[in-house]
């Protein structure tokens, strides 16, 4: 079910069956004002899954990410939600199904394998039978405070969000991009303000925070866990675990050079075209070097360079869409 705060009217998912008969009381994380949310009067003949579009109608949704753990975690966070959700893994599958299902929205990841997510962006707007097709792309770092800045070109997509608003924003952003508001006046219970003396929460039934919190730290986990080596110390030495560590290198190599050319668009296709790449973006790279070092470790970066590679990648295919 979708519930509003009376504060700042920010919009939430929450499991209808964890609200007992006299209600529960929740804070919002966003203004932390405290309301209390009563369940919805049952109905006759109410459908299983309670519809929020006219018709009953449901949304298709595409989840497009390498990581099986990242998608079933947003799968999780829109559960409640009249979403038909999809997910695929690679970037040549994601247009395919794209093409394929003409879903209502897609969530895409900016460094899918195979194909980046900017290029499925442009694909799919080249193609006028998909111009009914939502765009958000994702960020593929994980990093609350990384970035201040939103990104200078969108390559396409209609939104843009960062993994960690996820959990309280993606519901309502879909909502936004297809044009339709939760149907609030639809048995949905309104939320009550507490009075100053109710206002001792108990933690327990703060649920809304903590499932948010909880879908936060397991995308975290999942980018971290697939984009870190062991130390060689820990490591058994086999040519199997080598060759996990080269795929977890490969994939943060193609993640930190997606995320330099959401971020400084501009500066990437001056660069390339002038031959100043790695001195406009200079710091970027080098935080980018830095970020690969500590997660690959040196065994596997001395191995082969697979950072320098994903750049000389990124140069050569800009350089051929630029005509250059």
């Amino acid at each position: 079910m979708q519930i509003a705060c009376p504060g700042c009217k920010a919009h939430y998912s929450f499991d209808e069956n964890r609200i007992a008969e006299g209600g529960v009381k929740l804070r919002c994380s966003k203004c932390r004002t405290i309301f209390r949310v009563m369940k919805r009067p049952k109905q006759s003949a109410e459908p299983a899954v309670q519809p929020l579009l006219a018709g009953g109608t449901r949304v298709k949704v595409i989840v497009a990410n390498e990581s099986a753990a990242f998608c079933s975690a947003v799968c999780k966070v829109l559960a409640n939600e009249p979403f038909d959700v999809s997910t695929y893994h690679d970037g040549r599958d994601t247009l395919s199904a794209i093409e394929a299902e003409r879903p209502a929205v897609v969530l895409l990841d900016v460094a899918l394998p195979s194909m980046y997510g900017f290029d499925i962006c442009e694909e799919v707007r080249k193609n006028p039978s998909l111009d009914g097709v939502k765009l958000i792309l994702v960020a593929s770092i994980y990093d609350k405070t990384k970035y201040k800045r939103t990104p200078e070109s969108l390559y396409g997509a209609d939104a843009y969000i960062e993994k960690h608003h996820i959990p309280d924003a993606l519901a309502t952003m879909i909502y936004r991009l297809i044009g339709v508001e939760p149907a609030a006046g639809k048995g949905l219970p309104a939320p009550q303000p507490v009075s100053a003396s109710d206002r001792e929460a108990d933690a327990e039934q703060l649920s809304v925070d903590a499932e948010q919190e909880s879908a936060r730290r397991s995308m975290q986990w999942d980018e971290e866990r697939g984009t870190t080596n062991p130390p060689t110390m820990e490591r058994g030495g086999g040519t199997a675990e080598h060759s996990e560590d080269q795929v977890k290198a490969r994939r943060l190599a193609r993640i930190i050079v997606s995320d330099i050319l959401l971020y400084n668009q501009a500066k990437v296709e001056e660069g390339i075209r002038n031959g100043t790449f790695y001195e406009l973006l200079k710091d970027d790279i080098n935080e980018g070097r830095a970020l690969y070092a500590r997660r690959v470790g040196t065994e596997i970066a001395v191995s082969r360079a697979y950072l320098d590679e994903a750049f000389d990648q990124l140069i050569a295919n800009k350089r051929q869409e630029m005509n250059l």
